[in-house]
């Protein structure tokens, strides 16, 4: 089998450095390092280029089939260009590449590439440190071997008989998690709805939800914001339960972040919270902490363990996410502090709420470039109130739940995981002769 460098049968595109300010609501598609993912050409957040510069950025056009390979950050992805994503162009750092004739089969390339050994190839031969950067010029001079037509033909053709069975297993696992999805959302719906609890009710009618309302109501209870009530999430509540606004009996605080102009304030034992670390989860450790002086010199506070985190701020998936403080933290402007910790409530119980309500919570807020909550609409959110007795119970129930979800879904990550592995046996095998 002879070993040829892919510039002999292939040439090599490189994209042009266009411009965001000229993108358009349709048009030209230009296929960024965004939609190059691990085998594939995605469509996600797609950018358009006017259809009158089809004459000048004619060079960077694409045709269906081509390979487009990313050649920073996750160096090395390839994905085959489909028909019905034209007429597109090629960006800066993404680079095409074009068979020149028929004596290599385009499938037994792109499987060559697919190989994990490939990908570490390009990562050994990048130059950067913070992000991966690869020449074209490396990729013009790989070795590639090319055996004669008939030989790739067969070796395509046994890849995808056996891919083809292992497909069909990964779409089964696939499915089965985003089942898991959709059960956890009906658990916490079920949950909020009281049907876990009905015979707990039932034994105990003496409870009194009203009463534990009562203990802990703050007098500040007038709402200058209540625009995110036509958002609340529609439950079918127990006959004992109500609904409530937060700041009917937790204080909300909006935190801050200390100048970064002044060293002295960073770098301290006190954690300090960005948005970014609220995303469903239990907060143990921060990625910054401040000082002292930072905490005097700001307007953020030192909030207690049992704190429930929600972000406010962000376009993408962070803004109606929460979690839960394990340690005192302070934390910025992005975030609300609610201090559930303060009451008897539990902290898990307005944690899983908020999970549960985090689309309408996301469809809260104003704004023309960034949809935002603020610390008077957080106040004013909604929220089932029962016995804290019952909260207890609730969040109990929920996690023991929970927790089969997660092992099931621990076994299918492995089971995927196995899955890429025999994928690439399959790769190794067929490029080594062995199968």
């Amino acid at each position: 089998m002879k070993n040829k460098q892919l510039k002999e049968f292939a040439s090599l595109l490189n994209g042009y450095a266009f411009k965001s300010k000229n993108y358009v609501s349709s048009g030209i598609r230009i296929m960024r390092i965004a939609n190059v993912k691990d085998g594939y050409i995605c469509d996600e957040q797609p950018r358009y280029y006017p259809e009158d510069t089809h004459e000048e950025i004619e060079k960077y056009m694409l045709k269906a089939g081509d390979m487009l390979i990313s050649l920073t950050g996750n160096v090395g992805r390839i994905g085959i260009m489909p028909a019905n994503m034209l007429p597109a162009a090629l960006n800066q750092r993404v680079s095409c590449i074009r068979l020149k004739d028929d004596s290599v089969n385009k499938k037994y390339l792109f499987y060559f590439f697919q190989r994990k050994s490939f990908v570490q190839d390009c990562i050994k031969a990048s130059k950067g440190v913070a992000q991966l950067n690869l020449s074209t010029k490396f990729l013009e001079e790989y070795s590639v071997p090319v055996p004669p037509l008939p030989e790739q033909e067969r070796i395509v053709a046994r890849i995808e008989e056996l891919f083809s069975e292992l497909d069909k297993a990964v779409e089964t696992l696939k499915t089965t998690k985003q089942q898991l999805t959709v059960y956890r959302q009906a658990v916490l719906k079920e949950a909020f709805e009281g049907k876990y609890t009905s015979k707990w009710r039932k034994q105990n009618p003496d409870v009194s939800p009203m009463s534990d309302f009562n203990s802990i109501k703050l007098n500040s209870s007038a709402f200058k914001d209540t625009s995110g009530d036509e958002n609340s999430i529609n439950l079918n509540l127990p006959i004992s339960w109500f609904q409530i606004r937060f700041g009917e009996i937790f204080e909300v605080e909006v935190g801050a972040t200390p100048s970064r102009k002044i060293p002295e304030y960073w770098g301290g034992n006190i954690n300090w919270v960005s948005s970014g670390e609220v995303h469903f989860n239990e907060i143990n450790d921060t990625k910054e902490c401040i000082t002292e002086n930072g905490l005097k010199n700001s307007s953020t506070n030192l909030q207690p363990t049992g704190t429930v985190m929600l972000a406010m701020i962000g376009e993408g998936k962070t803004r109606g996410q929460a979690a839960i403080l394990n340690k005192p933290a302070a934390h910025n402007q992005n975030t609300a502090a609610i201090l559930v910790s303060k009451t008897p409530c539990q902290p898990k119980y307005v944690y899983y709420f908020l999970k549960v309500n985090y689309e309408n919570i996301r469809r809260i807020g104003s704004g023309n470039n960034q949809k935002a909550l603020n610390k008077e609409r957080v106040r004013a959110l909604r929220f089932p109130f029962t016995s804290f007795e019952e909260q207890k119970i609730i969040v109990r129930e929920i996690e023991a739940r929970m927790s089969t979800c997660d092992s099931i879904e621990e076994t299918v990550d492995t089971a995927l995981q196995q899955a890429e592995a025999m994928r690439q046996s399959i790769l190794k095998k067929a490029f080594e002769g062995d199968l």
